[in-house]
């Protein structure tokens, strides 16, 4: 990379601030070394790549993205440590600056934003080739640099949402995610919406009636996310400590998984005009696919079995409802892929060894790709037989989930099996309506959008900005003038 800009003073405008620097020091080891290489390499991969995409014309406009995100980065990274550090009270955050796997997921997501602001020609994952960064990891962040960074882009926001999306629905389950490895620590199945859901955030649910589960992860942190453990309480080298940082990190995906499904769901049925009782049927259907039959999500798409749980529950309650109009309706839905219906695969993934961890003579098998192996989260074809929705619902599904599904048949005389939790869905608020004066000047604004990275803030003195201290001298002047203008005594 290029030397970085030096300020009037010589010194660095890229880097990290006094205060980063000190909570730096304050380790029992520094880590400014290490941050800085790992910081400097993945944005030379990306450099390197975006040059060989688009040629030498735009060297120094290259240059320029990536200084962006070395802003972001060390800007988004103090916010983080000092709400993490607050937190949990914790006199240093070394636990955090150590951990490979968190930094560059970080350094990706500034990158990401930096992509986004910038329009340039990356579509989401890919980056995360580039950078061989697993989507299961990278989804991790986003949520902690949304809630430690209150000034990004509105545009941006929802680029980095509708990633976050696109990771849930189907890239974190890939045949190589690293997610198996956490299904097969949680005994081989996704928990289920009731273990991953406050109760609070659960449909018609009593939370008086409720023991707070004390396993559940109640909130997106590093710890949780990432597997680190600052409390000295616990063991990470203990196998139990591991399980549990492991179980902890998969609940919040799960969390994450049926809040979005909850939500898709609702809309197709919206749509579809079905009635309150057969969504919840339906509902338990698909949760029952997803925690029974984990294995179904190999290498397809969430909405795939969303789709066969409303066909199959549709069918069984004798609900007139044709397969092509579900996927008609579903091609409607904003934001849907009419691959999802088109290609789906019938077969060619082991599916017994993701969940088992072993091959055909039980023997184990490294399934996950290291950091520095070539990416494999986007395979090619290779002998796959894929097929359409139908086709997979005939020869696939069907097989695993009709019997479940017959204990809700009508005729069946049987007892009906209890129906999923369905998740709360929350009630978007307004935009708050903010008034300025209109004859401010553009110097007196209290933030101001730089070019290359995020908005920096104006010096405020004595807590006050600079309008405030404006207003402040107007009402001293006029006081002063009031002064002079009064009769002498």
């Amino acid at each position: 990379m290029a030397n970085r800009p030096q300020g009037n003073q010589g010194r660095s405008m890229i880097g990290p601030s006094d205060r980063l620097i000190e909570e730096f020091r304050a380790c029992p080891r520094d880590p400014t070394q290490a941050i800085d290489t790992r910081l400097r390499f993945m944005l030379q991969t990306f450099l390197q790549h975006y040059r060989e995409t688009a040629g030498n014309d735009d060297n120094h406009g290259a240059v320029k993205f990536c200084y962006a995100a070395s802003i972001w980065y060390y800007r988004i990274l103090e916010n983080i440590l000092s709400q993490e550090k607050g937190r949990l009270g914790l006199r240093h955050t070394s636990v955090f600056l150590e951990l490979d796997l968190f930094q560059r997921s970080l350094v990706a997501c500034c990158l990401e934003i930096t992509i986004s602001s910038k329009s340039l020609p990356y579509e989401f994952p890919l980056l995360l080739q580039v950078l061989t960064l697993a989507p299961y990891h990278f989804i991790k962040v986003i949520e902690l640099v949304l809630r430690a960074e209150k000034c990004l882009p509105r545009a941006v926001v929802k680029h980095l949402a509708q990633s976050e999306e696109k990771v849930l629905e189907c890239l974190a389950w890939t045949s190589d995610s690293p997610l198996w490895e956490a299904i097969r620590a949680n005994e081989g199945s996704l928990p289920t919406c009731q273990q991953v859901m406050p109760p609070e955030k659960l449909e018609g649910s009593n939370t008086t009636d409720v023991q707070p589960d004390r396993t559940r992860p109640e909130d997106m942190s590093v710890e949780f996310s990432f597997g680190a453990e600052p409390s000295s309480s616990t063991d990470p080298q203990h196998p139990s400590a591991e399980r549990l940082q492991r179980t902890n990190s998969l609940h919040l995906f799960a969390r994450k998984v049926y809040m979005l499904m909850g939500k898709r769901l609702s809309e197709l049925c919206s749509t579809l005009r079905v009635s309150e009782e057969l969504r919840l049927k339906i509902w338990t259907c698909f949760e029952h696919s997803l925690v029974q039959y984990t294995e179904l999500m190999v290498d397809r798409h969430l909405d795939q079995l969303l789709m066969c749980a409303i066909y199959l529950m549709s069918k069984i309650t004798n609900v007139e409802m044709p397969f092509k109009h579900i996927m008609n309706c579903y091609k409607s839905q904003p934001l849907a892929s009419r691959i999802v219906c088109k290609d789906v695969l019938i077969s060619g993934t082991d599916e017994e060894m993701l969940l088992t961890g072993n091959n055909n003579n039980g023997d184990p098998v490294a399934l996950f790709p290291t950091p520095d192996s070539p990416s494999l989260h986007y395979p090619g074809p290779s002998q796959e037989k894929r097929g359409n929705l139908i086709l997979f619902y005939n020869q696939i599904y069907t097989e695993k989930m009709h019997h479940f599904a017959e204990q809700f048949d009508p005729a069946s005389g049987g007892d009906t099996p209890p129906l999923s939790p369905y998740p709360s869905l929350p009630i978007p608020n307004p935009p708050p309506i903010t008034e300025t004066p209109a004859n401010r000047e553009e110097e007196d604004k209290e933030e101001l959008e730089d070019e290359d990275g995020p908005p920096a803030q104006r010096l405020r003195v004595n807590g006050e900005s600079a309008w405030q201290r404006r207003l402040r001298n107007v009402a001293n002047s006029r006081v002063a003038r009031g002064d002079r203008d009064q009769p002498s005594t």
